[in-house]
């Protein structure tokens, strides 16, 4: 389950720049013609170095929502709504 974010400076819950680092497992599978398909891969390690609010440019006010907030039916569906209405002002 990939992990969801909250920007506290302006209430964003749907935009982010995620800078990462991972290590990963994959089988590589080239045509006849040298054409590669990568398949079957998996994230062995990963390092999120930074998250970015793609909407006000901030990397402090990020907080990584808790999975049980996440999954809460209508949980982030009020403040997503009123900030996008008070983007659209």
């Amino acid at each position: 389950m990939a992990t969801r974010y909250r920007c506290n400076a302006c209430g964003n819950l749907t935009r982010f720049d995620v800078v990462a680092t991972r290590r990963t497992k994959s089988f590589h599978h080239f045509t006849v013609g040298g054409e590669l398909h990568v398949e079957d891969e998996v994230v062995l390690d990963e390092q999120i170095e930074q998250v970015t609010c793609r909407w006000c440019g901030s990397a402090k006010a990020i907080e990584e929502l808790s999975r049980d907030s996440a999954a809460e039916p209508g949980a982030d569906a009020g403040t997503e709504n009123e900030v996008a209405t008070a983007a659209q002002s």
